[in-house]
């Protein structure tokens, strides 16, 4: 099995084609696969898929409702950039998503669930101590996938999926200059949670992604 095809069967997971070639697509236009300005064309893709062009074109109808692809007359779909103010409004979103996430988590979640995060923060704690940015953010997705769940909110959860993709590649600021903290805020809103004090974990959250926000905005300036 080549890389592609690997890459497309961890994406799938039961889900639809259609859905499948729109995460494999919307992942390779943020991690920078796809070019902004670039054409992209339905028959190519489908043929490197070895798809049909049915789900590339239902998976471009999507992209362009999220504004990471546009028609242009005479060129077709071509991506389209994504700036630093386009990740500042994301961010503002994602505060108030994971804020209400954390509260609603605080109220639903299970003993299995609260394990659950137990052991994923032990292993980004191993991670951060390991200086191994991969295997913490992926026990860090799962951490909030699991919190997520935990709301009981399906609509909340398909949001939150929506949007985390588009601030994944910026976690890595926020990681290198926020070591310290990231593990203190984890161990709070954990604890939180597991008190039920469901205000305490909203506030702890919203502080938590406001302060990735503001990491990555001083990277910007930075950079």
């Amino acid at each position: 099995m080549n890389e592609l095809q690997h890459q497309l069967d961890r994406i799938r997971q039961r889900r639809p084609l259609r859905d499948t070639v729109y995460q494999y697509l919307k992942e390779s236009i943020l991690a920078g696969r796809y070019s902004c300005g670039q054409r992209l064309m339905e028959a190519e893709i489908a043929t490197e898929l070895n798809i049909s062009r049915t789900p590339v074109r239902e998976a471009f109808r999507k992209l362009e409702q999220e504004g990471l692809v546009s028609y242009e007359p005479g060129r077709g779909i071509v991506v389209l950039f994504m700036g630093a103010q386009d990740m500042l409004e994301i961010y503002a979103i994602m505060v108030a998503l994971e804020g209400m996430a954390a509260r609603l988590a605080a109220e639903n979640i299970t003993a299995a669930e609260i394990g659950c995060l137990e052991q994923l923060q032990a292993a980004m704690e191993t991670a951060l101590e390991d200086n191994n940015f991969s295997a913490f953010q992926k026990a860090h997705w799962e951490f909030n996938q699991t919190i997520f769940r935990s709301t009981r909110n399906r609509h909340l959860f398909e949001l939150f999926n929506r949007y985390h993709d588009y601030i994944v590649r910026t976690e890595i600021v926020s990681w290198r200059r926020r070591y310290k903290e990231l593990k203190k805020e984890h161990q709070d809103l954990l604890a939180a949670i597991k008190d039920r004090d469901k205000e305490k974990a909203e506030k702890i959250m919203r502080v938590h992604v406001e302060d990735s926000r503001q990491a990555y905005l001083q990277g910007e300036k930075l950079g």
